[in-house]
């Protein structure tokens, strides 16, 4: 799945650091790991997502730099309407 592919987590916000990776635990009296995001700089989420594309979503959408490499910012990929008449 595309989502789960290690090129679509963003870079970091704190450091702009692209050496971020998944990690998981298996926290007591669960059956399945939880994951997240922790970039090498120490920036993470303080909330553990239960699968890894949810922890990638999570990690694009609060802790990684809005147009990293590679990426579109919203500005340049969704076309601005003038609502004004």
């Amino acid at each position: 799945m595309k989502e789960l592919d290690p090129h679509t987590i963003r870079p970091c916000l704190a450091c702009g650091g692209t050496n971020a990776h998944l990690e998981s635990m298996l926290p007591p009296g669960r059956r399945q790991e939880v994951w997240r995001v922790v970039c090498a700089c120490g920036q993470t989420s303080q909330q553990w997502s239960v699968s890894q594309g949810a922890a990638i979503r999570a990690w694009n959408r609060n802790l990684a730099q809005e147009n990293g490499p590679g990426f579109l910012s919203k500005e340049s990929a969704t076309p601005q309407r003038n609502l004004k008449r």
